[in-house]
This record gives structure tokens, C-alpha cells and sequence, in this order.
């Protein structure tokens, strides 16, 4: 996914919502998840308002200059000390 893509995507694109510790090991233990109702098999709590929420912050976060790492399945976003807000586009029925 390229920087464009990310900031006109919308929730039908994103199947889950990680925020938490950033460099951690991600199993759920330093933050949370949260899934779409888009996400093949969920296996977190599903929350399409939240994710929205958590879509547009991270996009406002991203347009302001925060630190990011955009992949082909993720963008993690610093957030704070060791803090990140990751966003996956994987795992998607379409």
C-alpha cells in the first residue's frame, strides 16, 4: 500500500486495529486489538465504530508528521514513548 492509498483508505480495507507497546512482541499482552467486521475469521472483538475512530486519528497522525512505517499488510504509527497505533490491511474478505 502506498502513503495515498492509506489516506484514502476506509474501514473495508482494514481488518484489525493494534494499539499498544510498539517493538513488542504484538501476541495482545502489552496492548489490544480490535477487528472489522471486513476481517476473515476475527479473533479479537469486532468494533467497526472504534476502528473508525482509530482509521481517521491515524490518518490525522500521519498528515501531522508522526514517525510511521508503511508496509504492504500494516502501518504502525508512533504514538508516544513506545506507544504505537498499527492499522493491518490483511486477512480482508472481498
Amino acid at each position: 500500500m502506498t502513503l495515498n492509498e492509506f489516506l484514502n483508505c476506509t474501514i473495508k480495507d482494514i481488518s484489525q486495529v493494534y494499539v499498544g507497546k510498539d517493538h513488542h512482541c504484538r501476541c495482545g499482552c502489552g496492548g489490544d486489538y480490535v477487528a472489522t467486521s471486513y476481517m476473515i475469521g476475527p479473533r479479537s472483538d469486532i468494533n467497526d465504530s472504534l476502528v473508525k475512530k482509530r482509521l481517521e486519528r491515524a490518518k490525522r497522525l500521519v498528515k501531522s508528521g508522526a514517525e510511521y512505517q508503511l508496509e504492504d499488510t500494516y502501518i504502525n504509527i508512533v504514538v508516544g514513548d513506545n506507544k504505537a497505533l498499527t492499522l493491518y490491511f490483511d486477512e480482508l474478505a472481498r
